[in-house]
């Protein structure tokens, strides 16, 4: 992955052979109140200055990249070249803007292409397989994780290889940021024996939710435990985009391919 793009930060020691970034708010082409490097298409900034910030992350991983609309589902779909959009086309009018597959996970076999999820305080989760033969991007807020689109990943990942998953928990909203409250303790709790460790009580009668934890359980569960987390809280840290500290916001891309 080319070093030219200040906004892309790459993850090292992930996995030989797999290369795994991310981008911070440093740089970019868009204005207040998204100002810096958005990469989101959906959130009210200028659509051509948001296809320009694309194309710069285009240039910079060499690939093309395959992009979703995420809404909180627990869908996740198997893709290839032909999912993979164009910012520079899209800029040109040879190809419509779209906001990509509709999905919130997407998985692949295809060297050719990059895969994006994008987040502003919910997790982005990249893994890969060991042998190099299957990448997945997944969007992973506190909706996803409860309805098992980690499960659903690492299951559609396995019909590709049945080799030893990496996983890498990527900027979040930090375990000490993330208040919420009796209900989410209590839909986690009726389905998942260890959930109630990501919880810790407030004075107020809330609680304050690890979404790392969450997803290393759910990963744990599904025979995933070579995971690494980056320990960036999106909330606290103003060098990313946060929903819950600016609630009309940019968004961040966590991006992953194979070498």
């Amino acid at each position: 992955m080319a070093k030219n793009c200040s906004s892309l930060v790459e993850v090292e020691n992930f996995l030989n052979g797999i290369t795994a970034a991310y981008t911070i708010r440093d740089g970019g082409n868009s204005e207040d109140p998204y100002k810096g490097f958005n990469l989101g298409l959906h959130v009210g900034d200028d659509e051509h200055i948001v296809l320009k910030n694309r194309q710069t992350l285009e240039k910079s991983v060499h690939k093309s990249i395959v992009w979703m609309n995420q809404t909180h589902s627990d869908k996740v779909v198997l893709c290839d070249y032909r999912n993979a959009q164009s910012a520079k086309a899209m800029l040109r009018g040879t190809e419509a803007v779209s906001l990509g597959i509709e999905a919130d996970g997407i998985v692949t076999n295809d060297r050719n292409v990059a895969l994006a999820v994008l987040t502003a305080d919910c997790l982005p989760l990249l893994m890969a397989s060991e042998d190099k033969k299957v990448i997945a991007a997944v969007h992973c807020g506190w909706k996803g994780l409860k309805a098992g689109i980690v499960k659903n990943a690492v299951t559609l990942m396995r019909r590709c290889s049945l080799s030893n998953i990496h996983a890498y928990i990527g900027p979040c909203i930090g375990p000490k940021s993330f208040e919420v409250g009796q209900e989410v303790l209590d839909l986690f709790s009726e389905n998942f024996s260890h959930a109630k460790e990501a919880f810790v009580s407030e004075d107020n009668g809330k609680y304050l939710c690890s979404l790392p934890l969450l997803c290393s359980q759910a990963l744990t569960e599904c025979g995933v435990n070579n995971i690494v987390y980056s320990g960036e809280d999106t909330y606290s840290d103003e060098k990313y985009y946060s929903y819950r500290r600016s609630n009309v916001t940019g968004r961040m891309a966590s991006i992953i391919s194979i070498n």
